[in-house]
């Protein structure tokens, strides 16, 4: 009986990771993560409120502008795979036989591919920061603490 439950707690468990992994993708698709379906129009509104909220000067807008497009070209590549994998992925999930481990691989894989875009959105979002005065950069701070989940606009690559 004790072996019955630990395999339905792995089982439990491993459902619970693919259901993360996929909401985390939706959610990563919804904030502004991935560009594509909307063709950064919704990015671009975002910035939009962003340079207003901090007052940016129009050497500035266009200096942001330029390191935002600049990134489009690292970005999209990741972005392409990252669908790829998450495709082959589901794939996987929908199979009628259950490889675990090639859905363990596979799930790693897309970590690997979104720790990437993280570290890219990071550097991004310091290339920007280096463009703000310092109250701009506490200003920028403060909408960060209001909204943690959508601060995309800012750091991630805009068109």
């Amino acid at each position: 009986m004790v072996k019955k439950s630990k395999n339905l707690a792995k089982i439990t468990v491993f459902f619970c990771i693919a259901a993360l992994t996929a909401f985390a993708g939706i959610a990563q698709a919804n904030d502004g993560g991935w560009r594509g379906e909307h063709d950064g129009r919704h990015e671009h509104h975002n910035f939009r409120k962003i340079e207003k909220k901090l007052g940016l000067t129009d050497a500035q807008k266009a200096q942001a502008k330029a390191i935002f497009q600049g990134n489009r070209d690292v970005v999209k590549p990741i972005i392409t795979n990252l669908r790829a994998e998450h495709k082959n992925l589901r794939a996987l999930m929908h199979a009628d036989t259950i490889d675990e481990a090639a859905i363990r691989t596979e799930t790693l894989k897309i970590a690997g591919i979104q720790a990437d875009l993280n570290v890219n959105r990071a550097k991004v979002g310091a290339q920007f920061r280096a463009i703000l005065t310092p109250a701009q950069r506490e200003t920028l701070k403060s909408l960060h603490k209001k909204c943690p989940v959508k601060d995309s606009a800012a750091a991630a690559p805009a068109k």
